[in-house]
């Protein structure tokens, strides 16, 4: 019988991860993940593991006592942003890498991947306390932007990033869609520059602020490079309705900061 305790290596929002056997780890998800949405990032493991993507693949599925997990091959190093944590010198040099690796992401099509439309429109609409007017205007600008079709990794900042000895891996792609890169993007561009940093010091946060301002523009500059189809006016016409999305997540230290971003967004 394995002892979940002494074998969890982490602990996210949804799931823990669990030292399983012969380099292979389980997600093994909680009691009060509903069966829909691990049936989803279920079928999300299966369509990605299939694709020609630098990613711990699935290996199979298990059942631990009232818990469903799933078991992934077992990636040894350390996140990117742990990385950038020891090595900031480095930070343009990842930065390039990371740009370089959601291209290779948007390279692959999103087949039998969830259209994002719907899933931001869902998410949007379920929003309380929104201003007057703001609900109509967001709706109206996702309906006109385009459909899109390739992989969206749509949860992409450098702690999904493993960087070992062999390259870098991409991990959990439970909020996978298929749409424009353009949108995925964005989602990266309001991670970095929205996520909070905490506990830690008055002197560190303005130093990881510094940090996360030079990694982004480097990103950002060295992606629409690799990308020219691409555009800055794309990215900016997906930015507010992600943002606006993020909303939902009720992220400690976000709101204040998404809700000033969102006022001038929708004002212009």
């Amino acid at each position: 019988m394995l002892d979940t305790e002494k074998s969890i290596i982490a602990r996210g929002r949804t799931a823990e991860i669990l030292v399983w056997k012969d380099q292979q780890v389980v997600k093994l998800f909680y009691a009060t993940i509903s069966a829909e949405a691990i049936a989803r990032e279920t079928r999300v493991a299966r369509l990605v593991s299939a694709m020609a993507l630098s990613t711990p693949k699935l290996l199979g599925e298990i059942t631990l006592g009232d818990r469903y997990g799933l078991i992934y091959e077992r990636v040894a190093g350390e996140s990117l942003l742990a990385c950038l944590g020891t090595r900031p010198w480095l930070c343009i040099r990842y930065a390039r890498q990371f740009a370089e690796l959601h291209t290779t992401i948007h390279r692959q099509r999103g087949t039998g991947m969830i259209p994002l439309k719907p899933s931001l429109e869902n998410t949007i609409c379920g929003l309380k306390g929104l201003p007057p007017g703001l609900l109509e205007t967001a709706l109206d600008r996702l309906a006109r932007l385009p459909e899109g079709e390739m992989l969206c990794h749509m949860d992409f900042h450098p702690e999904q990033v493993m960087v070992t000895a062999t390259g870098q891996f991409v991990l959990d792609w439970m909020t996978a869609h298929s749409s424009q890169p353009a949108a995925d993007v964005a989602r990266t561009i309001v991670l970095l520059r929205f996520g909070p940093v905490l506990n830690a010091s008055w002197l560190m946060q303005n130093l990881i602020n510094l940090l996360r301002g030079i990694f982004l523009r480097t990103y950002l500059r060295h992606y629409l490079k690799l990308n020219p189809a691409v555009t800055i006016a794309a990215i900016e016409a997906w930015l507010p309705l992600v943002a606006l999305a993020r909303l939902a997540e009720n992220i400690p230290g976000e709101k204040g900061k998404l809700e000033a971003f969102l006022r001038k967004a929708f004002s212009a």
